[in-house]
């Protein structure tokens, strides 16, 4: 028996050797990309200023919501405010609550933090582009009662003057009841310069 090994004739275009991209090629695959890029751009914009809203919106509701569950388990009043220093309240009426805000034991309940004061939470100020501004007692604090319930009712507006967001879309309101209830609700129709509810 002998075997033989027959060579095999190499397929048309086998030897072929690998070539690169060419310049035409990686010009039309960076003019795709950049057309990908702006039409992305915008979408991105608006999901981000959404989410800015959504996280502000959420931080004032929890900051509600316990000072209403400190009151309740502690029988003493609780004030949130709204802070420039993170310390102190702030009265300023050119402010609003994105300066940031504090929550504390109001023990002489004036809902002024005085120095003795226990402070129990602090939040930092927000995005320029978000303002969070309240009506009537609600401009510059909220009290909760050893019962949970709040000293006065009103709304607080969330609000981002970013103009990725529509009217229809760039505010949330916390409505607070006298019983201390925080209900969240969107709102239309709001216009870039964010008013006060």
């Amino acid at each position: 028996m002998s075997t033989t090994a027959t060579a095999r004739a190499p397929r048309a275009g086998a030897l072929r050797s690998t070539r690169g991209v060419t310049l035409v090629e990686s010009l039309v695959a960076i003019a795709i990309l950049a057309v990908l890029g702006a039409l992305a751009a915008p979408s991105f914009r608006t999901q981000l200023a959404a989410a800015r809203l959504s996280s502000a919106t959420s931080e004032l509701t929890g900051s509600l919501m316990q000072a209403r569950a400190l009151a309740v388990r502690l029988g003493r009043r609780v004030t949130v405010c709204r802070s420039q220093d993170q310390s102190t309240c702030d009265t300023d009426a050119k402010r609003h609550w994105g300066s940031g805000w504090i929550t504390f034991i109001d023990a002489d309940g004036n809902g002024s933090r005085s120095g003795t004061e226990t402070l129990t939470y602090q939040v930092s100020p927000l995005d320029a582009d978000l303002r969070v501004r309240g009506n009537g007692t609600l401009t510059d604090r909220v009290t909760f009662v050893p019962s949970g319930g709040a000293r006065a009712n009103g709304t607080l507006r969330v609000c981002s003057a970013d103009l990725g967001l529509g009217d229809d879309a760039r505010a949330r309101q916390l409505v607070l009841q006298q019983t201390g209830r925080v209900v969240v609700e969107r709102v239309a129709g709001v216009q870039g310069t964010c008013p006060a509810p």
